[in-house]
């Protein structure tokens, strides 16, 4: 059986103590779970003492949790996990608190298998449950912090997308290296989208996601301004192109972009769900409905659409 390890971690501005009660109790994690996100209305059944879980959905699927062993130094605590649908597995939870300088180190583990005919999808598989954690622990340090996730996602649905001309930077690089190649794509794209290009401007700026592999690391994408027009006297280094009018699927995230991950997550769960049909030839965009610059992170938002069939 092809075995599967998960480790990730992050600090958070608390005590182990605190931080441990929180986890310890599963009534607690509705509020932060990344996987609820795609589904809120799914079916959780919790016991009385906070050590059992259950849940089922159409789309998170249907599993078990319970709580297997405890700490009074508050420094470990390990689950059993299984898994109903789409098929049957269990696997070994466990997180472990540290206290350091700034907090609490909390580190979250899983180790499970896949049955022998998903051996194919082993790296894929510890990819996507690394960055399911991760983002978890992104939304747990928010409540534990400031008493809210601070993500909201808002599904939708089926939408016209209309054609759009667009002018912008395409890379492919190391997904590590993005934040630094976005912000420096978008400081040159945005003055002159503003300044020089305002009687030209077609809507949002965006982003289109050519290619995100998440087991090799790379990213490949565009970063774009809509015009309704092409300047003539563009510079060398900017790419021009278009996007037909198509039917796209429509996530809408509210919230610092470091959670963007929430809204992309829930879309692809969506997709795998057949909540849409997904036109899989065409990239899907990131649109961006106004700026860090002049919004406060929490009014942030950023819409996700995804090219779907008719």
């Amino acid at each position: 059986m092809p075995k599967i390890h998960v480790n990730e971690a992050i600090v958070i501005n608390d005590s182990p103590e605190n931080i441990y009660n929180t986890l310890s109790d599963f009534h607690h994690w509705q509020s932060w779970s990344p996987w609820l996100l795609a589904e809120p209305d799914a079916r959780v059944d919790i016991a009385s003492k906070g050590d059992f879980y259950e849940w089922e959905g159409k789309i998170v699927g249907a599993g078990q949790m319970q709580i297997t062993q405890t700490s009074e130094k508050f420094d470990f605590l390990r689950i059993d996990l299984t898994f109903l649908k789409p098929w049957k597995s269990k696997a070994k939870v466990a997180f472990f608190f540290e206290k350091v300088a700034k907090g609490t180190s909390v580190r979250w583990t899983m180790d499970s298998s896949l049955p022998f005919f998903l051996f194919w999808m082993k790296k894929s598989m510890i990819a996507f449950i690394s960055e399911d954690y991760t983002r978890g622990l992104r939304l747990l340090k928010d409540q534990i912090e400031t008493g809210n996730t601070n993500s909201k996602i808002v599904f939708q649905g089926i939408k016209k997308q209309a054609a759009i001309q667009y002018v912008g930077f395409k890379r492919y690089i190391k997904s590590s290296e993005i934040e630094h190649y976005m912000e420096k794509d978008y400081s040159f794209l945005m003055p002159l989208y503003h300044q020089k290009w305002k009687t030209i401007k077609a809507g949002p700026p965006f982003t289109i996601y050519h290619k995100w592999d998440l087991v090799n690391k790379k990213v490949e994408y565009t970063a774009a301004v809509p015009l309704t027009e092409i300047p003539i006297d563009l510079n060398s280094k900017l790419i021009v192109g278009n996007l037909s009018e198509m039917s796209v699927y429509s996530v809408q995230h509210e919230g610092p972009y470091r959670h963007i991950a929430n809204a992309w997550s829930a879309a692809y769960m969506h997709m795998r769900s057949k909540r849409f049909n997904a036109l899989k030839k065409a990239p899907p965009m990131e649109v961006y409905w106004n700026s860090p610059k002049d919004t406060a992170e929490l009014k942030l938002k950023t819409e996700i659409l995804f090219p779907a069939k008719d």
